[in-house]
């Protein structure tokens, strides 16, 4: 290895060095906070080490109970997690796992569902929930509407495909705080339409929808779905768009001749070759979803999810309401590290083939 080489190795992993740290450190500075003592953050010198540990500001923000001890809790979550991991490596280990997936869905709902009544939760436990569903509905709706849409533009080869791409770049190209509004009014307006009608007050005898009082659009999830699927889509269709144009079209083509439809072709044979490229895009949909703020606060005043919630309820300055708002972004941030973790190989694959070559 001659001197050169050796020198533009060394730039090059220094350079990866100071980038990765740069991005770990705000996290571990946050996890530091949010196990240490009042006394050590309020301090004014920076205590880095040699200082006893507490759980206190995750049992502060998440529970009701202060003499719960937060081991126990992670324990539980520990357990719900292997068993759903167990369950979700069982199917993958089988040709037909798909009851196995669903098993491991199960339980992982079901761990959320008891998760209040076993710990006593706060009322910061509803906004993890909302973000969840808001999230899982926003990632399916996205990537539902992404696939026929990509799947379409890359087949056809028109002069108007190429406008709805454009479009829709240029959607994508505005920013986000422009779509604020107008959705905020055009909400404002249905559910004057649907009160000035009776609707959002009906009754409906034979149906009886839980969580719901009274129908309309403003302060619910459904407004923060639907906001977030419009400002994401222009994104899945681009991605799938340019997935599906490296997937050869004699193989479905060569299904359609067995005897299959267009629609079981794309269903049997196109879906499963993309499925890192669904991977791919349904991370980075979950992301968008998963910390959206600002559609957020405006469209659900009092429907937040968790992001909306730490910067509310921990935007104080006084050393509880720090120690507090790191346990929250610790808490919020380890089940999207975690899911990265889980589906970087299917992510790598996405991001660099996306489909076979033909």
């Amino acid at each position: 290895m001659n001197e050169q080489t050796l020198r533009s190795r060394i730039g090059v992993h220094g350079t990866l060095l100071i980038l990765v740290v740069w991005s770990v450190v705000p996290f571990l500075w946050a996890f530091q906070t949010s196990i240490k003592f009042t006394r050590d953050v309020a301090s004014k010198t920076p205590v880095l080490w040699g200082y006893e540990t507490t759980a206190s500001a995750y049992n502060s923000f998440w529970m009701k109970d202060d003499d719960i001890q937060m081991w126990n809790v992670a324990a539980y979550i520990a357990v719900i997690a292997a068993v759903a991991a167990f369950f979700g490596w069982s199917g993958r280990r089988l040709e037909n796992g798909r009851a196995f997936f669903f098993a491991a869905a199960g339980v992982i709902a079901l761990g959320l569902w008891q998760f209040p009544n076993i710990w006593r939760a706060e009322d910061e436990y509803d906004f993890l929930i909302n973000s969840i569903i808001v999230t899982v509905l926003t990632m399916l709706i996205s990537l539902s509407i992404g696939l026929l849409a990509g799947y379409g533009l890359a087949r056809y080869t028109g002069i108007s495909g190429a406008v709805i791409l454009i479009i829709a770049l240029g959607f994508r190209a505005l920013p986000r705080s422009a779509f604020v509004l107008p959705y905020f009014f055009g909400a404002t307006r249905i559910d004057q339409w649907l009160e000035d009608r009776g609707i959002a007050e009906w009754d409906f005898p034979l149906i009886d929808v839980p969580f719901i009082d009274e129908f309309g659009v403003l302060d619910s999830k459904i407004a923060i779905v639907m906001a977030l699927v419009a400002v994401n889509q222009p994104f899945t269709i681009w991605m799938f768009r340019s997935f599906f144009m490296d997937v050869p079209k004699e193989i479905e083509e060569a299904a359609m001749m067995d005897g299959a439809t267009r629609i079981q072709a794309f269903r049997k044979v196109i879906i499963p070759i993309m499925w890192p490229a669904i991977i791919a895009t349904g991370l980075f949909t979950l992301l968008l979803a998963y910390n959206e703020y600002l559609f957020v606060r405006v469209l659900a005043p009092t429907e937040w999810t968790l992001p909306v919630a730490i910067v509310s309820l921990t935007g104080g300055e006084s050393s509880r309401t720090i120690t507090e708002g790191a346990a929250a972004s610790v808490s919020i941030t380890l089940p999207i590290v975690i899911v990265i973790i889980l589906f970087q190989k299917h992510l790598v694959k996405g991001l660099g083939a996306g489909a076979v070559k033909g």
